[in-house]
């Protein structure tokens, strides 16, 4: 009888867990899907060349039109990997969550400055939906920085972040 007693107290304890936690999961900005999962953009499924909507652009480049001020500068990753060091001056829009977040950022993203976006790496597709996203809201001058945060790194430009400015 006790262990009968044990068993359903341990059964409470992990519904009201549950339902705490679920809870608190959809009042969060960005909530996580509980039973979605994962689908990959459907045009790039059919294997769509997502280069259409961009230009390539190198750090160089990248580096001059950020000081001339020239751009605006977004970075595709998630929260996490901007929080922990990203390119000074870009605006965190992760991939994931640009439904959530156009509105808040569309005023930043005037049509006398192009938009630069950044991700990971050069196997990072993120920038690349990031750009077909904003071109379909109407965007055209859209570049997209492809080496993204590995090449900046080695290249020894500034990072921003955590840790603090480096160089």
């Amino acid at each position: 009888m006790k262990i009968t007693n044990l068993w359903i107290q341990v059964g409470i304890i992990l519904v009201c867990g549950a339902a705490i936690g679920n809870a608190y999961n959809q009042f969060q900005q960005s909530p996580l899907p509980i039973f979605k999962t994962y689908k990959p953009d459907a045009a790039l499924e059919a294997g769509e060349d997502l280069s259409v909507y961009y230009i390539e652009m190198d750090a160089a480049t990248l580096k001059d039109m950020m000081e001339a001020e020239m751009a605006v500068l977004l970075d595709a990753r998630t929260r996490e990997h901007y929080r922990q060091g990203h390119i000074p001056k870009a605006i965190n829009l992760p991939i994931g969550e640009f439904k959530q977040m156009y509105d808040k950022i569309s005023p930043l993203l005037t049509k006398d400055k192009a938009i630069i976006i950044y991700c990971i790496g050069i196997d990072c597709i993120d920038s690349s939906l990031l750009a077909k996203d904003l071109y379909q809201k109407g965007y055209r001058e859209i570049f997209v920085y492809k080496a993204g945060m590995e090449e900046w790194q080695e290249l020894g430009y500034p990072i921003e972040g955590e840790g603090g400015m480096s160089q």
